[in-house]
């Protein structure tokens, strides 16, 4: 291996710094790269603002959902037991049967189709 980059001091430092920074371009580049950062700051917090408003309003829809699907499940059970089916028969109109009569067909009598 050969070590003579690395005990020479002077070879290594040209590779390092080939071009000389001004002040005035390294004020440049500050700026804007703080201008930038600046910017992209808000940018995110605007994202941010957007989503928790955007989570929030959800959060109500399911909030409100839940509600919703609570009531629909009583109605449901009291819908489906037999007190609320007898109170949803009488007021479509139907009567409690008293005595059934049925038609006796005799055997002998021929029926037509």
């Amino acid at each position: 291996m050969n070590y003579e980059y690395i005990l020479n001091p002077s070879l290594i430092r040209p590779l390092v710094f080939r071009f000389k920074l001004s002040l005035k371009a390294a004020w440049i580049l500050g700026f804007s790269l703080v201008v930038s950062l600046i910017g992209f700051y808000v940018f995110q917090i605007s994202f941010i603002t957007q989503a928790s408003f955007t989570l929030a309003n959800l959060e109500k829809q399911i909030t409100g959902l839940n509600k919703e699907f609570k009531n629909l499940q009583l109605n449901l059970s009291g819908a489906s037991s037999l007190s609320g089916l007898e109170k949803a028969l009488v007021a479509n109109g139907y009567e409690k049967v008293g005595k059934i009569h049925y038609i006796q067909v005799l055997e002998s009598t021929a029926v037509a189709k």
